[in-house]
């Protein structure tokens, strides 16, 4: 799951900017590419927990392991690496997942607010928080992901992020066919979206 969607999930037991920022923290950490040293605030903690729950009831789901494996089926079957297949099975129904999100105007509120806290003294960066902070800024200036509900640009984060992994990056001769494909999966993740949102709540109601 993204970071949009991580922010979502975690307004359902708590919608106050600390918490929601906390459960975006590990993706951003990633994202910047440098350690978070220490977190000096217990909402903030209490996002991040959050946000490792919700992967691994996200990756256990099966809608999700359908979306993947119909992505794996599909795409190896028309000659895309099998690397490949998984990874814009896995990815891009994540980012479609949170352009369906964006269509609600409250998530889209609670997500610009949390990005808008200062968390300086919250949270201690290796680098003193600069990249953290120039993050921040661009995902602000950007606004609600709505990007995502577009197939082709979809295709061009897919392509950006998986670049720099020669066995998974969309080789240039295979790019026409994830193109083609990834409308089917959009489809798909919006049509199963909300028994999605159900399980992970059960799943994560479960573990209170």
């Amino acid at each position: 799951m993204n970071f949009f969607g991580h922010a979502v999930i975690a307004g359902w037991r708590d919608p106050g900017a600390r918490h929601l920022l906390g459960s975006m923290l590990p993706d951003f950490e990633t994202m910047v590419r440098v350690p978070l040293l220490e977190v000096r605030d217990p909402d903030i903690q209490r996002g991040i927990n959050l946000h490792h729950r919700t992967d691994d009831a996200f990756h256990r789901a099966p809608v999700f392991v359908a979306f993947c494996s119909r992505a794996r089926m599909e795409l190896t079957a028309a000659g895309v690496r099998r690397g490949t297949a998984r990874a814009v099975g896995h990815i891009g129904s994540e980012m479609f997942l949170d352009g369906w999100l964006t269509r609600d105007p409250a998530h889209i509120e609670r997500y610009l607010g949390a990005l808008d806290l200062d968390a300086n003294d919250l949270l201690e960066w290796k680098d003193d928080g600069q990249a953290f902070s120039k993050l921040r800024d661009r995902l602000t200036s950007w606004g609600a992901p709505h990007e995502y509900s577009e197939p082709s640009f979809v295709l061009a984060r897919l392509a950006d992020a998986l670049r720099v992994h020669p066995a998974l990056c969309v080789l240039e001769e295979q790019e026409a066919t994830v193109a083609e494909f990834l409308p089917s999966l959009q489809q798909m993740v919006e049509r199963e979206a909300p028994e999605l949102l159900n399980h992970l709540q059960d799943a994560l109601g479960s573990e209170d």
